[in-house]
This record gives C-alpha cells, structure tokens and sequence, in this order.
C-alpha cells in the first residue's frame, strides 16, 4: 500500500496497525470468517447444530454427538456424549456388588461364572452325603 498524499510506501495499516507485508492475519478478515455459520464438527453422527466458526471448538467439546469412550475398564465401546450415561449404566463391563450378598464386586459379564465357582454365598451340594451348604 502506497501513501495516496506523500507516495511513501506504508510500513503498518492505518486500520489495524498489522506490519504491512506480513504474514500475521488481518483481524479483520478473521472477524468476518470467525462469524460464518458452519456445520458442526459432529453433523455425520446427526448434529444439525449451525454455530459460528469461531465458536465451533467451544460446541464441539460440549456436543452431545462427540464420540466418547466408555468409562469402564475393559469396555472398548465408543458411543455419543449423549448416550453415554446409558451406555455405561447398562455396559457389560461396569462392576456390580455381588446379588448373593457375598460381599464381592464383580463385572456384570463374569456374574454368571462367578455365581458357579467364585461365591461364598453358592450353594454346594456335597458328592457323598447330599448335603446343601
């Protein structure tokens, strides 16, 4: 940019003061940009949300379609930040006190086998006598 009055070249813009010539973003520029609605970063999964770009960060770390992990050991599920307070209340693989009332906690998965073999509170029938402990 040229001076119209003097002819100088311009060091710095009159409206910024940004180097002129330089790589830094015009604030500008990046105000109009920032303020156009985009699609959110999770449209695929079904959100239909329209934020500003420049706030899309800020939805998408809130965004009830964010895939998330389950939060139980083991469980390799990925689910939508929505669900996944079901998804975990049902998971195979939360931990579960023992309905026997042995005192154990046991992954909702291992209960069957944990009621044959690991219980304290099964019933054993004795192989000799017949009798149920």
């Amino acid at each position: 940019l040229v001076n119209p009055h003097t002819g100088v070249a311009l060091q710095e813009c009159p409206t910024c003061r940004g180097a002129i010539g330089s790589t830094a973003p015009s604030y500008t520029v990046r105000n109009i940009i920032d303020a156009l609605p985009v699609s959110c970063t999770h449209a695929a999964r079904g959100c239909e949300q329209k934020v500003k770009r420049g706030d899309l960060e800020t939805h998408a770390a809130t965004c009830g379609f964010a895939e998330v992990a389950c939060t139980h050991a083991g469980c390799a599920a990925t689910v939508c930040r929505r669900d996944l307070e079901a998804h975990v209340a049902s998971c195979e693989w939360r931990v579960v006190p023992c309905p026997e009332g042995c005192g154990e906690d046991v992954t909702w998965r291992d209960l069957p086998g944990h009621f044959v073999t690991e219980c304290r509170k099964r019933e054993v029938v004795c192989g000799k006598c017949g009798t149920k402990r």
